[in-house]
């Protein structure tokens, strides 16, 4: 939780239960260091963190001339359950993936849908008109749960990759095993003929080099955190196959317990990483492309405008199976939907 470090003393004396409440409510507390916990589950070291969370922290520590600090609790220190980690008070801010918590941000799942957007900028900013605070989700989803999105990222669009079957359309695909973590991915590959297998990314590497799957949906953008660049031979360009949704969240408690003017910078902090962190992705997804190719032997798979259509006409039918799986929940998908789209 937040911790205020603050001393007083009168002389050599303590001063009293009731002057240091007095002094809380004044203007010295303008003067305390306000110490923020974050947790997240990634590496100390991964982009996401470096190029996101901590351009967030250090751009709020810098603007607050280091009143406000942060302790940074990376790769699940406090816990795996960021949701639980953020409304028990544990940390007061955390990282959260909406696909890791379907039971808790159903609707969030949306920012993994197939045939929505071409980048991570594009889709990053559909999705913050949705999760923001005061935004459709922002209200019903987030703020039910105790928590206020700083920033949100939708990373890179997957792509699907292989490692021995060059993956020419749609036909090509039929009958591989194909890790399709999440939900939507999932269906994505049911849809396209694959076998969708569950499988953490960190036994990817050993999936892929042993041959009990034969490819996954993934972005450019993370081959180097796992070294998969030598084991995925193959790439299709063209199809927007979908992603996944992640970001940054306060709790309410913690929020509402910040004065007003640190709520502003730690705000526009957010959406200072939001944008950087999208942009990153995105030069990122080009470059990393580019070197495989040039240095790995990896070969992108062109497709044509017809074969690219079959791929889309499949992912009408994902997005088709996701909004009547939440109606039947008793959830507004269309209205998400809608919103996104717009």
């Amino acid at each position: 939780m937040i911790s205020w470090k603050a001393v007083f003393r009168q002389g050599s004396r303590l001063v009293g239960p009731a002057a240091a409440l007095a002094l809380l409510a004044g203007p010295a507390m303008a003067e305390d260091t306000i110490t923020l916990k974050i947790a997240h589950l990634l590496p100390a070291d991964v982009y996401i963190w470096k190029q996101g969370g901590q351009v967030m922290t250090d751009e709020i520590t810098a603007r607050t001339d280091g009143r406000v600090r942060f302790e940074v609790y990376p790769a699940g220190q406090l816990g795996k359950d960021m949701l639980s980690v953020l409304s028990s008070g544990i940390a007061d801010i955390a990282f959260f993936v909406p696909q890791y918590s379907p039971d808790k941000l159903p609707l969030s799942t949306a920012g993994e849908l197939p045939g929505l957007y071409d980048s991570s900028c594009e889709g990053t900013h559909m999705v913050w008109d949705i999760v923001k605070p005061g935004g459709l989700l922002g209200d019903s989803e987030y703020k039910a749960q105790g928590m206020r999105v700083l920033f949100a990222n939708v990373i890179p669009p997957n792509v699907l990759m292989t490692t021995r079957v060059r993956p020419e359309g749609i036909e090509a695909i039929k009958g591989l095993k194909i890790r399709a973590n999440g939900n939507a991915v999932g269906k994505t590959a049911s849809q396209l003929g694959a076998v969708p297998i569950q499988a953490p990314v960190g036994e990817l590497y050993d999936s892929l080099s042993r041959g009990t799957i034969d490819g996954t949906f993934y972005p450019y953008v993370s081959l180097p955190d796992f070294d998969l660049e030598n084991l995925l031979k193959y790439s299709v360009h063209g199809p927007r196959f979908g992603g996944n949704l992640v970001g940054f969240a306060i709790s309410e408690a913690s929020w509402n317990k910040l004065p007003e003017d640190v709520r502003q910078i730690v705000a526009e902090a957010g959406l200072k990483a939001q944008d950087q962190l999208c942009s990153y992705e995105d030069r990122e997804t080009l470059v990393i492309r580019d070197r495989i190719v040039a240095e790995n032997g990896h070969s992108v798979v062109e497709l044509t405008p017809e074969q690219i259509a079959q791929f889309e006409e499949k992912f009408e039918g994902v997005v088709a199976a996701w909004a009547q799986d939440m109606t039947k929940a008793g959830l507004d998908a269309q209205s998400v939907l809608d919103a996104l789209k717009q």
